[in-house]
């Protein structure tokens, strides 16, 4: 029995040592990088990278979400980086802009991100008009030499006379420019077609950096870097469905599942069994029947002759005091009606027959109603 229990001992052993040799020859560890969810200013200010690249070359930079020129401060060497879309800009702050230019300030815009309506009072002030139309720039990236591209979805277009006036236009007469640089004053303004090259997800891309740097460098005269960038808040159909979905989603299935409870159910094929029921009419009718039939006809016939009646005195006492044939004649001659009619109706004999009292009755029924 113990050489048993060792023997299963030593195969269990040597199993586990099968086991873990198979498993640290098959697996290796290694470590993996998984990019976390932007927080903190990053999750608003798409150029959040880009100020603190420039930050760490030694350039002092200052971001705000809106274009308030007086709080600004802005000095004859400082750049403007403005990401907010410039059909937004009011005609005093396109005209400050302009006048801070010519005294020495640079400033980088994009082309607003749609080319019907107006093109913006700075646009206009610049004599650019925008047009849509896809044109991708390609260049060969440095590390790897594969080639990194950027596409722009929107170009600008100018005058003849006004091209000697840049020292850099990316793009053609015919189609567009996609980039455009050119001097004011003391001062100089930069256009692309976008500035998304520049935001947070496109500066880790390959080649993005180097061409950023290339396009934007030319824009820094040295003093403060002043990034104006737009807080896009998405459609509230869009946060509804990204964000609201913890507390719509409940109340949906809340609210199919009241219209489930409230809603007509299919039954049996078999109508249901007719419940006991009380209609007024036919048990007058099977009262009347019954008494006919136990020879009442005279009790049936009491109420009605009780009606006539009172009815004809309240009407006409002189001919309710009448009584017998005179009653009779004096009816008949008021209803124009013939005296066997009503004599059968005020003195009716033999009741205990179904004709008789049914003309009777009627006969009777149709006199208090025309007395």
């Amino acid at each position: 029995m113990k050489q048993r229990v060792v023997l299963v001992g030593l195969a269990s052993a040597m199993l586990l040592a099968a086991l873990a040799a198979w498993w640290f020859t098959t697996f290796e560890r290694v470590e993996d990088d998984i990019p976390a969810p932007l927080h903190g200013e990053a999750r608003y200010n798409p150029f959040y990278a880009l100020k603190q690249t420039l930050k760490a070359r030694g350039i002092e930079v200052a971001a705000r979400a809106d274009l308030d020129l007086p709080a600004m401060q802005l000095a004859p060497d400082d750049t403007v980086l403005l990401g907010a879309d410039v059909r937004t800009l009011t005609h005093e702050q396109a005209s400050d802009l302009l006048a801070w230019i010519e005294t020495g300030g640079q400033l980088v815009f994009a082309l607003p991100q749609g080319d019907e309506g107006r093109a913006g009072e700075l646009l206009d002030a610049l004599g650019l008009s925008v047009v849509s139309g896809l044109h991708c720039l390609s260049w060969p990236a440095a590390h790897d030499g594969k080639a990194a591209q950027n596409c722009f979805r929107f170009r600008f277009r100018i005058d003849a006379q006004q091209v000697d006036a840049f020292d850099l236009l990316v793009g053609d007469a015919k189609d567009g420019y996609v980039i455009g640089r050119s001097a004011r004053g003391d001062g100089g303004w930069l256009v692309a077609g976008d500035l998304d090259f520049l935001h947070n997800d496109r500066l880790d891309d390959d080649g993005i950096a180097p061409f950023a740097w290339q396009v934007l460098a030319p824009a820094l005269s040295g003093g403060k870097v002043h990034i104006v960038y737009a807080v896009e808040v998405p459609p509230l159909y869009v946060l509804l469905v990204e964000r609201g979905w913890p507390a719509w989603l409940p109340a949906l299935l809340a609210l199919l599942a009241w219209l489930w409870a409230r809603s007509q159910r299919f039954g049996p094929l078999l109508p249901p069994i007719a419940t006991s029921r009380r209609a007024l009419r036919e048990h007058v009718a099977a009262s009347g029947e019954f008494l006919f039939r136990r020879g009442r006809a005279s009790a049936l016939y009491a109420p009605l002759r009780r009606s006539f009646d009172e009815r004809l005195r309240r009407d006409d006492p002189v001919l309710a005091a009448l009584d017998g044939e005179a009653l009779i004649a004096a009816v008949a001659a008021r209803c124009g009606r013939p005296l066997a009619e009503v004599r059968l109706a005020l003195e009716p004999r033999e009741l205990r027959r179904p004709e008789q009292f049914l003309a009777a009755i009627k006969l009777l029924n149709e006199l208090e109603t025309r007395p």
